[in-house]
C-alpha cells in the first residue's frame, strides 16, 4: 500500500461506499435521504455526523465551507432504516452561512446538528505544535496493534486505514495518538472532505475517557456519544494521512470529555474536536 492513499481497484471499489453514502438522495426542498451500512448494530456516530454535514453542504453556495459542526445525539440509530435529513437555512450573509439539520430514523429523531460556513479569508496564524510520533509506515495497523481493545466492526471498517501509536496506560488522561485516512483518493471537493473528516473524527475519541479506568486490552465500559463538535481551522483532505492526538481532560457524573487535535503530514493543525460521552459498565449480554 502506498503513502498516497491510492489502492488497488478492488479495495477502492469497497472504500468508495462511504463516498457514495454521502451523496444523499434529494427528497424535496432541503430534504435528503441517506442509508447507513448494516454494521455496527447501531449506526456509527461518525456516519450520522457526516451525512448531516453532507445534507447541509448541499444547501450552501460553493464559495463557503464548514468551519464548525455541532452535533447532539438523541437516540441510537437503526441501520435497517433510512436516514431522513431536514435542513433549515438559518442565515446567509456575505461571509457566513448557518444551517441546522434534523435527522430522523425509524420514526424518531436521532441527531440534531448546527453548521457554520465561512468564505475563506486571510488572518492571523498560530497553532499548537504537532506532538512527536512515528510515521504511519513505522506503526502497526489497528488489527495488529498491541495494548489496545477495539470492537470487531472498527477493525473491519473498509473505509478507514489506521496506524496506531501504543498508548501509555499510566497516562491519567488517557492520551491516544494514531494516524488515519480514508483509504481511497476522494478528490479535492473541500465540502466532501469535511464530511469525510467528520466520519473519521468520531472513531476513537471516547476511548480516551475509559482508558484511565480499565486495562487497555479489555473493554469493560460501554461508551455512548452525547455531543460532538468539530472546528475546521484549515482545509482538510481526509484521504491523506492525519495524526489524531486526543485525551480526556475530565470524567465525572457518569460522563466524560474528550479533546482531539488533528494534524496533516506537514504538521499543520487542521481540525479540533470536542466530544462528551456517557460511560457505563458493559451489560451482561453485550457482544
Amino acid at each position: 500500500m502506498t503513502s498516497t492513499g491510492r489502492m488497488g481497484d478492488e479495495t477502492t471499489c469497497v472504500a468508495s461506499s462511504l463516498v457514495q453514502r454521502l451523496q444523499l438522495e434529494p427528497a424535496g426542498r432541503d430534504r435528503f435521504v441517506g442509508k447507513a451500512p448494516p454494521a455496527p448494530p447501531r449506526i456509527y456516530g461518525g456516519e450520522l455526523a457526516a451525512q448531516a454535514l453532507a445534507a447541509a453542504n448541499a444547501t450552501v453556495e460553493k464559495d463557503r465551507v464548514a468551519h464548525v459542526l455541532q452535533c447532539t445525539y438523541l437516540a441510537p440509530g437503526n441501520p435497517a432504516q433510512r436516514l431522513e435529513h431536514s435542513v433549515v437555512r438559518v442565515r446567509d450573509g456575505r461571509s457566513f452561512s448557518t444551517r441546522t439539520v434534523q435527522v430522523h430514523n425509524d420514526n424518531r429523531a436521532v441527531l440534531t446538528a448546527a453548521v457554520g460556513y465561512h468564505v475563506a479569508e486571510e488572518g492571523l496564524t498560530h497553532q499548537l505544535s504537532m506532538p512527536r510520533a512515528p510515521l504511519p509506515a513505522e506503526l502497526p495497523t489497528i488489527r495488529d496493534a498491541q495494548g489496545t481493545a477495539w470492537t470487531r466492526w472498527a477493525e473491519q471498517d473498509p473505509d478507514i486505514e489506521m496506524r496506531v501509536v501504543a498508548p501509555n496506560v499510566a497516562d491519567p488522561v488517557g492520551r491516544r495518538k494514531f494516524w488515519c485516512r480514508i483509504v481511497t483518493d476522494c478528490g479535492d471537493d473541500p465540502r466532501l472532505q469535511t464530511a469525510l473528516a467528520a466520519y473519521l473524527s468520531d472513531f476513537t475519541m471516547v476511548a480516551s475517557i475509559r482508558l484511565p479506568h480499565e486495562p487497555a486490552t479489555t473493554k469493560q465500559y460501554l461508551m455512548s456519544t452525547l455531543s460532538h463538535v468539530l472546528y475546521f481551522h484549515r482545509r482538510i483532505r481526509a484521504c491523506d494521512w492525519h495524526l489524531m492526538d486526543h485525551h480526556s481532560p475530565v470524567a465525572a457524573g457518569g460522563r466524560g470529555l474528550a479533546l482531539l487535535h488533528a494534524y496533516n503530514v506537514d504538521g499543520e493543525l487542521v481540525m479540533t474536536a470536542v466530544q462528551e460521552g456517557l460511560i457505563r459498565p458493559l451489560p451482561p449480554d453485550y457482544e
